[in-house]
């Protein structure tokens, strides 16, 4: 083998080895978005089953708000009940909506970190305006299903009505901030992880 034919046979191999790892790459890269979409699919099935509960939550509200009130008072706190509901029904749309968009950037990574940085902000206003508006929303729920449901008046025992309405509170702003926490975050640090990694990579290349 002569020299020239070396120079060829290695040229060709060279240029066998770069789309080798060209291919590679695009590989990893697929694999990383195809884990992150994962990461987004988890938290819109969770919304999924979020809307639907909270559907279903607003229509066994106004339901018993139509049906089983007995005085103007029972309707008003009805009202504020099934408020409340359709806001938190909202917020799951709305997420769901945001986390549905990026599962649809398949190719452009800065899309997706930009569309994550907005959801992220919108998230945690939701999750502010849910927190300040949970005691307001057990103050009216309790009396109302206590009421159109037992025909039982809690307001006439304002101690055992505040005692609930307080730990009714605690306990459901401790399992949000732990939702949040546990299922939300991690699901997004996930994501903001695998993107990083794939933007660095791209960027030593």
């Amino acid at each position: 083998m002569d020299l020239d034919e070396l120079k060829t046979l290695w040229q060709c191999h060279d240029k066998q080895l770069e789309n080798s790892l060209s291919l590679n790459e695009q590989i990893l890269r697929q694999l990383k978005l195809n884990r992150t979409n994962n990461e987004f699919r988890k938290l819109m099935n969770f919304e999924v089953v979020s809307v639907v509960g909270g559907f279903l939550a607003l229509l066994a509200i106004i339901f018993l708000a139509t049906t089983y009130s007995r005085t103007p008072f029972d309707t008003l706190l009805g009202g504020i009940s099934g408020a409340i509901m359709l806001m938190y029904l909202i917020f799951s749309m709305l997420r769901l909506t945001g986390f549905s968009k990026l599962c649809s950037y398949d190719e452009s990574v800065v899309k997706v970190q930009k569309e994550l940085a907005l959801q992220k902000r919108k998230m945690l206003r939701f999750r502010r305006i849910e927190l300040i508006t949970m005691p307001v929303a057990f103050v009216a729920c309790i009396p109302f299903l206590a009421k159109v449901i037992y025909d039982f008046d809690v307001l006439q025992y304002p101690g055992r009505y505040i005692v609930g309405v307080l730990v009714s509170c605690i306990i459901a702003i401790a399992l949000v901030v732990w939702l949040y926490r546990a299922f939300y975050e991690k699901r997004i640090a996930s994501a903001e992880a695998l993107l990083k990694s794939i933007t660095d990579f791209e960027d030593h290349q």
